[in-house]
């Protein structure tokens, strides 16, 4: 069969979650799958029992012969913005200064990261992002034991942000993106990015919106950065109740019909 026609599953993967949704293809998409996991082992940060979880899932007659698209949580995620530099020259170059640029901020420890850099137009700065060289290994592992081919993988930021970007505007304001133990924010300006912040939080959300909140009216303070734009689990939001006038909600009533949209709209829904 056509990888076009192929079933596609949506993945996300966290320390406190797994979340997976399968989508028929064709010319009428269709949900024909849905499944969840929750960790129960309090201030487990390590991605074996999620991984762990995953490969069980996998292992379904329901959840093979399909293609995955897979969303890591920012908790294991590390973003940089790394400047254009007109004196390189091919992608081995460019890669080579985003983990200098990398390493510059969180140290040594990028010796022991994947990092890859987001596409952008030419002669603009780039996005790059680090993670667990062992993470990604033992992915792959899973999913060769599972016969699963891996069509992407994002983080969490990005994969939100694409998700959303219809609805934010080209410049001028912040995107945060929240999960339970992760927050990641990114300044949109046109053509990109110019910013991005990444944070590990607790878990009670009454204490992450004062976060937020605090947030929102340090950025719309500043005349330059405007309004904070947020993608936020439905916990999060309930809390907010009417409050939290500084901060602009993206809410959505249906899941949509591509792979990424109805896993973005499961993994905020999903407890």
């Amino acid at each position: 069969m056509s990888p076009l026609w192929r079933d596609e599953i949506g993945a996300y993967l966290a320390p406190h979650k797994l979340a997976l949704t399968r989508l028929a293809r064709g010319l009428k998409p269709r949900t024909t799958g849905s499944a969840g996991w929750l960790n129960e082992v309090p201030g487990d940060m390590h991605w074996s029992a999620a991984l762990g979880a995953l490969d069980a899932l996998l292992g379904k007659p329901e959840w093979q012969g399909a293609l995955l698209r897979m969303v890591v949580s920012d908790h294991w995620a590390r973003y940089a913005i790394v400047p254009y530099a007109a004196s390189l020259s091919g992608a081995g170059e460019r890669l080579a200064h985003a983990r200098h640029v990398l390493a510059g901020i969180y140290g040594e420890v990028v010796s022991e990261w994947t990092v890859t850099l987001a596409d952008s137009p030419p002669g603009s700065a780039q996005v790059a992002c680090g993670m667990p060289n062992a993470l990604i290994e033992d992915l792959r592992n899973v999913l060769t034991r599972r016969s699963v081919q891996l069509l992407s993988l994002q983080p969490q930021l990005v994969s939100a942000y694409n998700h959303w970007r219809e609805r934010l505007p080209d410049g001028g304001a912040w995107f945060v993106t929240i999960e339970q133990g992760s927050l990641a924010a990114a300044r949109l300006v046109p053509g990109g990015w110019d910013r991005v912040h990444s944070v590990r939080i607790g878990a009670n959300w009454t204490v992450e919106l004062r976060r937020l909140q605090t947030f929102g009216r340090l950025a719309n303070a500043k005349g330059d950065e405007g309004r904070v734009y947020v993608d936020a689990p439905a916990a999060l939001r309930l809390a907010a109740g009417e409050s939290g006038a500084e901060l602009v909600w993206l809410e959505e009533t249906t899941a949509g019909d591509t792979t990424s949209g109805r896993l973005e709209y499961q993994r905020r829904h999903q407890a």
